[in-house]
């Protein structure tokens, strides 16, 4: 265990997790401007905290300023060598996830949105976020408890699941059959379902469904905040 003053923590964060400020910037989802002032105030904002904290695996309370004592887990630290040879620069991330999608027997989704955590995987598309699926109707392709990773800006072909918004407030995830003449057609997932045909004045947004992911991907906010 270390013991150190509040005003060090930018300063120790940098030795302790051996990041530049560029990369502290990338992590937190701010600007480099922004971490320069985390040096001239002598503390992190919560929100770059807990994602820093997620990242590095130092205590989000030594992080904010409320322990003088922190404890880095010793894989963080340890220079292992690695079990396999990696040609260029591997690239990693956390993807937030933005709430629950209640799956209802009509296809329809009721989204429950709040900052629940972060999927750790990487999307090269930097407005992906998650969703946490719950119910059952679109069993076996989506189990509940699994994730979404969604990406706004992928393009969308013919076959592709996507997340559906409609203009009335209705939230669908789908399988695009075909967009022709102004007109979208989607599938059901499990096939439960007819096909819906709609215009596409109807649609708030459709974005790309990149990917089902399993929970030990999933870092909870909570978990986070009590470490």
């Amino acid at each position: 265990m270390m013991h150190m003053s509040k005003a060090s923590r930018p300063d120790e964060l940098i030795k302790l997790a051996g990041l530049s400020k560029a990369e502290l910037a990338r992590i937190a989802g701010v600007s480099p401007q922004a971490v320069n002032n985390w040096f001239k105030r002598g503390e992190i904002g919560k929100d770059s905290a807990i994602k820093i904290s997620a990242h590095t695996g130092i205590s989000l309370s030594w992080l904010l300023g409320e322990d003088d004592a922190v404890a880095v887990p010793q894989p963080q630290l340890q220079d292992a060598k690695p079990e396999v040879e990696v040609v260029g620069h591997v690239r990693d991330g956390l993807i937030p996830v933005i709430g629950d999608a209640v799956l209802g027997m009509d296809g329809l989704i009721d989204m429950m949105e709040f900052h629940a955590g972060w999927l750790r995987i990487f999307s090269d598309d930097k407005q992906a976020y998650g969703v946490r699926v719950r119910g059952d109707s679109m069993w076996p392709r989506i189990q509940s408890g699994e994730f979404v990773l969604i990406e706004p800006n992928t393009k969308i072909a013919p076959g592709d699941e996507v997340f559906i918004r409609t203009r009335d407030g209705h939230n669908m995830i789908k399988i695009m059959t075909f967009n022709r003449s102004g007109d979208y057609q989607f599938n059901s997932v499990n096939n439960d379902h007819k096909p819906i045909t709609m215009r596409m004045d109807q649609i708030d947004k459709i974005h790309f469904v990149s990917g089902i992911i399993k929970a030990p991907r999933f870092i909870s906010a909570d978990d986070v905040a009590k470490d």
